[in-house]
């Protein structure tokens, strides 16, 4: 029984019937594309938290500012935005509620990943931000 399982064995480690290549062959574009969607993703994610604080930061920045216009508010969330600049949309509308005047301020982030044998895959986050102003906005 000993020799038959050493036989066993021995003839085992010596199978090159090249299975392993194929399924190696196959497994290796699936798994490369997935790791470059996830470090694609893991970098959209990175930028838009980092940017969510810089909207907040600025924000609450704005709260503390006497009498703001709208191309004050405006040029104020680009000065934050520092190299987001060229993919961020910025949006500032004045707003009417409750009988004061406010500033709707809109943050949208774009970012596409492109993955190798894959088509690219657009991806968007938005922020809002109300801010209650003492002097009206233009239009």
């Amino acid at each position: 029984m000993g020799i038959a399982l050493k036989h066993t064995w021995l003839k085992f480690g010596q199978d090159d019937d090249g299975a392993s290549a194929i399924e190696a062959a196959i497994c290796f574009p699936i798994i490369l594309m997935m790791a470059f969607g996830i470090f694609q993703y893991g970098i959209f994610y990175n930028n838009s938290t980092d940017l969510n604080h810089r909207f907040r930061d600025a924000s609450r920045k704005v709260k503390f500012m006497d009498n703001p216009g709208g191309a004050l508010l405006k040029s104020h969330y680009q000065q934050v935005l520092g190299g987001y600049a060229d993919d961020v949309t910025l949006e500032v509308h004045k707003a009417d509620r409750y009988g004061e005047s406010f500033a709707e301020v809109y943050m949208t982030y774009s970012y596409t990943i492109d993955i190798p044998l894959l088509d690219k895959y657009p991806l968007t986050t938005k922020y809002k931000n109300l801010i209650m102003l003492s002097s009206d906005l233009p239009g």
